[in-house]
Formats: C-alpha cells, sequence, structure tokens
C-alpha cells in the first residue's frame, strides 16, 4: 500500500482528527471576533502538549512500552533551541533540525539499553534516565541551572515569529505533519507489527522478526516527536527550565493519553484539551465554591480521571464513539 494511499485511508477512518485539526486552524477567526487574544496562547499550549503527548502513544498506545521518561525528550527539544541561542545561533529551521539530530541520538541510547527489559523494569529505566538529565541540566549554572534561561523567538525566515498568529500557524503546521507521520506510521506494515509486538512478542519473534529492532525504531521515533514538540514550545514560551523534563511530566503526558483514548489517533489531542481547560477552570470553580483550596484542583481532577477509565472504555473517544453509535 502506497503513502498516499495509507494517507486516504487514515484520514478516512480518523475523521474526529481532522476535525479537530480543523477545529485548531480555525480557532484563531473565532478568539479574534471574541477579543480574546488569550485563547489563542491555550490552544498553543494544547497543540504542543497534544503533539507531546502523540509521540509517547506511539510507543505506549500501539507498541505497550510504558515510558517514565518521555519528557526528557521534550525538554531536550527545548535545551537544544536555548543553548543554540545562548551561542548566537538564530536559525529556527536549524534549532529544529538539531533538537530532531539529538532526540533521537539520545532516544536510541535509551531504547538500546532500556528496552532489552519489561514491565517494571523498563518503566524504572526510562524513569531513571529522565531524573538523570533532569539533575544535569539543574547542576548547569552556565544555562541558569535551576532558575533556567530567557530565549528569544528563533528565526524562522521568512516567517516573523514575532506576529502571534504566526507562531500559531507554525505549531499548527508541525502538528498537522505529525499528525499524517503517525497516520502512515500506524498503518504500515511496520506499524502493524508494532501492534503485534505488544499483543503478543513472543509470537513475533516465532515469525522470524526481531522485536527490539522495532520496539527501538518506534522508541526514536517517539523522542524525535516530543524533540519537535520541546523546540516549538521553546519559541512560544521564551523561555527553558529543567522542570519541563521532571518525571512528573512524563506522568501529565500519561494522564492526557489515558484521558483521551490510548492508542488511538484522536486521543492524545482530545486529552490534551480536556486536561488544560480542566486545568484552567477547575481552579475557578474552587475558588467559587471553596476559595481556601483553589489552588487543589487536583482534588477534582483526580475522581474525574477515575470515572473516565471506569466507566468511560477507551477514554474521551471511546465515549464519543459510543454517543455517535447510539445516535446513529
Amino acid at each position: 500500500m502506497g503513502v498516499f494511499s495509507i494517507l486516504r485511508d487514515g484520514l478516512a477512518r480518523n475523521r474526529l482528527l481532522g476535525l479537530i485539526l480543523a477545529g485548531f486552524a480555525l480557532f484563531p477567526v473565532l478568539s479574534g471576533i471574541m477579543d480574546e487574544p488569550f485563547w489563542n496562547d491555550l490552544a498553543m499550549r494544547i497543540m504542543l502538549l497534544g503533539m507531546a503527548a502523540m509521540g509517547l502513544n506511539l510507543v505506549l498506545g500501539y507498541g505497550g512500552m510504558v515510558s517514565f521518561g518521555h519528557a526528557a525528550f521534550v525538554g531536550i527539544g527545548a535545551y537544544c533551541v536555548g543553548i543554540s541561542q545562548f551561542y548566537g545561533f538564530d536559525n529556527g529551521w536549524a534549532h529544529i533540525a538539531i533538537s530532531l539530530a539529538a532526540c533521537g541520538l539520545l532516544g536510541l541510547v535509551i531504547g538500546f539499553l532500556s528496552l532489552r527489559t519489561t514491565g517494571i523494569y523498563f518503566i524504572m529505566i526510562t524513569l531513571a534516565f529522565a531524573q538523570m538529565l533532569y539533575f544535569l541540566f539543574v547542576s548547569l549554572e552556565t544555562y541558569g541551572g535551576d532558575d533556567g534561561m530567557s530565549i528569544d523567538r528563533a528565526d524562522f525566515m521568512p516567517i516573523d515569529l514575532w506576529d502571534p498568529l504566526r507562531l500559531y500557524y507554525l505549531i499548527w503546521a508541525g502538528l498537522v505533519i505529525v499528525s499524517l507521520l503517525l497516520m502512515v506510521i500506524v498503518r504500515s506494515r511496520f506499524g502493524v507489527v508494532l501492534e503485534a509486538i505488544r499483543g503478543n512478542e513472543s509470537r513475533v519473534e516465532a515469525m522470524g522478526l526481531v522485536p527490539l529492532h522495532f520496539k527501538i525504531t518506534g522508541y526514536v521515533i517517539s523522542a524525535m516527536i516530543c524533540g519537535l514538540a520541546g523546540a516549538l514550545f521553546a519559541s512560544w514560551q521564551e523561555y527553558v527550565s529543567p522542570d519541563i523534563m521532571h518525571w512528573s511530566r512524563s506522568g501529565e503526558l500519561m494522564i492526557i493519553i489515558i484521558l483521551g483514548g490510548i492508542g488511538t489517533m484522536a486521543g492524545p489531542l482530545i486529552g490534551a484539551v480536556a486536561f488544560l481547560l480542566l486545568e484552567e477552570w477547575l481552579p475557578e470553580l474552587m475558588h467559587l465554591v471553596a476559595p481556601a483550596y483553589a489552588e487543589n484542583w487536583m482534588i477534582i481532577f483526580g475522581p474525574v480521571l477515575i470515572g473516565v477509565v471506569l466507566f468511560a472504555r477507551g477514554g474521551l473517544v471511546g465515549l464519543l464513539a459510543r454517543i455517535g453509535g447510539r445516535r446513529s
């Protein structure tokens, strides 16, 4: 099956993802009519977090590899931009290339060492690598240490990113490219084998294939997608710190995937929308109901996540599919 045939088939099977991407493309028009430019910033953050979650979903949802270290790749991608600018190198396209190369190489090393294990051992090794990188950048006082470093928006000639809408559509274009790439990967022979490994690795090995090669390749692709999200995140936030690669950030990515629908194309994006909107609105709701606990909005979010896991099999994507099926 050719690439265009896979894309056509993927778009037909993932109409919800297409609708979400189209919604993000048109969103600035709505925010302009409402005269609420703040919502464009929130939408950019959703797209960046959703992009990183889509990268993790490739190994978690399709490959069955529970990684607690993917926030490290987001952080490395962001620091590639910050460190490059520190030495006077401002070309944004080169920043993305450096981020992809660095995260790909790091993903290859971590994947080669950690994917020889499974289960809790794999989880702990990825967590250990992430924490090592976190404390490494905390200790690098040259690049701000624990305080991080301020950066300027990169020079994406001929695109002037000082226009917020141009930055918005650059991030949107990156999200579209990642979505199309993942459609091709998931529907390809490689994607089918990766899902088969998740189901029964021994059977795949009995067929004469080497599961480790497929798992490492998927891990590297996943790391590079997270690195791209990190590089764009640095230009959006104009600041980078070790906090971006803390293990709790990897936990947030997992929550987003589970909330949206693990092993689905649209799940990470829907999960990012739900997660960040709840993060935005729940503190305000808590402030109205119980002002003393306004900062503890996770008290409400926890039961919401448990409810989705228990009663919405397949996450929000599964819930929407069942609602659509009943209406049909």
